[in-house]
C-alpha cells in the first residue's frame, strides 16, 4: 500500500470513528435551536434550557462577550451531559421502561447493570445503575401556563369533604396531569403543577393525617407533604420551600401545611400537587 492510500485509509477510519463517537454520545442528533424572542435574556434562555450562560456562549461563539442577544438570532443549544445516578424499582417497571424514560436504550442501561443480562426480571425497590448520558437542551420558550377551570365552592366548614384548591389565588397550571417531556425524556406527570411565587403558602386540600413531611429527594420531590384523607384519598404536596406540619399531626382542610418552592427535580418556584385514591394516581383537576 502506497503512501496515498495509507493516507486515504487513515482518513476514512478517522472520520467513521468520529460519526460513531457522535452518534453514541449523541451530540449530532441532540443539538437543538432556539429563535431569540423580544425580551428574551441569555440568562433567561440558559435556564429554560437546562445550562448555564458559559455553556450557551460555548455553544454560540458569537455571544461570547455579549450580555444581551438580538430577538430573531437563532442560537444553537448543545446537548446537556447528566451525571450517573441510582434509580430504584417501582411496581410495573421494567427495564426498558426505566430505560426509556432516563434517555438510554436498553442495551446500554443493561451494559450498566450485567446482572440483568440475558431479559433477568428486576424487582420493585431494586437499585438500577444509570450512567452518564446526554440528554438534548430543554425547550427554550418559556412554560405554557393556563388558568386552571375550577368551580368556586361556597365558604364550607372545615370538616367538609369538598376539595379545596391548595394555593389560594394561584389558578395557572404550567403542566398537566398525563404524558410529558422533562429533561428529553417522556414520562407520566402524576400530577399537576401550579405556578405561584416562592413562599406562597399550600393549605391542606382536605382534612386528615400527615404521612410525610420530609425532604425527598431521591425520587425528585423535594421538599413533600403527604396527606391522608378518612375514605381512602391521599394527597401530595410537593417541591416546597417550608413545610408547616409534621409527621403524624392531624391536618384541617384549609390549614397551612407549607410553603410554594423550587426544591427537588423542579424547573421554577410551583407546587406540585397530586391526588391518589387508594394509592392510584388521579387527575386532580377532576375532582374540582
Amino acid at each position: 500500500m502506497n503512501l496515498f492510500h495509507r493516507v486515504l485509509r487513515a482518513v476514512r477510519l478517522t472520520a467513521f470513528a468520529t460519526l460513531i463517537g457522535a452518534s453514541v454520545l449523541g451530540s449530532v442528533s441532540l443539538a437543538a435551536t432556539y429563535r431569540v424572542k423580544p425580551g428574551d435574556t441569555l440568562s433567561g434562555i440558559a435556564v429554560r434550557a437546562g445550562l448555564t450562560v458559559a455553556q450557551l456562549r460555548a455553544a454560540n461563539p458569537a455571544l461570547r462577550d455579549a450580555n444581551s442577544v438580538q430577538a430573531g438570532r437563532v442560537l444553537s443549544l448543545p446537548g446537556r451531559v447528566l451525571p450517573a445516578t441510582r434509580y430504584r424499582v417501582k411496581a410495573g417497571e421494567n427495564l426498558t421502561f426505566i430505560a426509556q424514560r432516563v434517555g438510554l436504550t436498553l442495551t446500554q442501561l443493561v451494559r450498566a447493570n450485567p446482572k440483568y443480562a440475558g431479559g433477568k426480571p428486576v424487582w420493585v425497590g431494586a437499585i438500577i445503575q444509570i450512567p452518564a448520558r446526554t440528554v438534548a437542551a430543554r425547550t427554550a420558550t418559556a412554560a405554557t401556563v393556563r388558568p386552571a377551570a375550577i368551580r368556586v365552592n361556597p365558604v364550607l366548614p372545615a370538616s367538609s369533604g369538598a376539595w379545596l384548591w391548595p394555593v389560594a389565588g394561584y389558578r395557572n397550571v404550567s403542566s398537566d396531569y398525563g404524558s410529558r417531556v422533562l429533561d428529553g425524556v417522556r414520562e407520566m406527570h402524576y400530577g399537576i403543577d401550579i405556578v405561584a411565587p416562592t413562599g406562597t403558602l399550600v393549605r391542606a386540600a382536605r382534612s386528615g393525617r400527615v404521612l410525610e413531611s420530609r425532604p425527598d429527594f431521591d425520587r425528585g420531590w423535594g421538599w413533600t407533604v403527604v396527606l391522608q384523607h378518612p375514605d381512602g384519598w391521599i394527597t401530595r404536596y410537593a417541591h416546597l420551600s417550608a413545610n408547616l406540619a409534621k409527621q403524624g399531626e392531624l391536618v384541617t382542610r384549609g390549614q397551612p401545611i407549607g410553603r410554594v418552592g423550587n426544591t427537588g427535580r423542579s424547573t421554577g418556584p410551583h407546587l406540585h400537587f397530586g391526588t391518589y385514591l387508594r394509592w392510584n394516581p388521579r387527575d386532580p383537576l377532576s375532582l374540582y
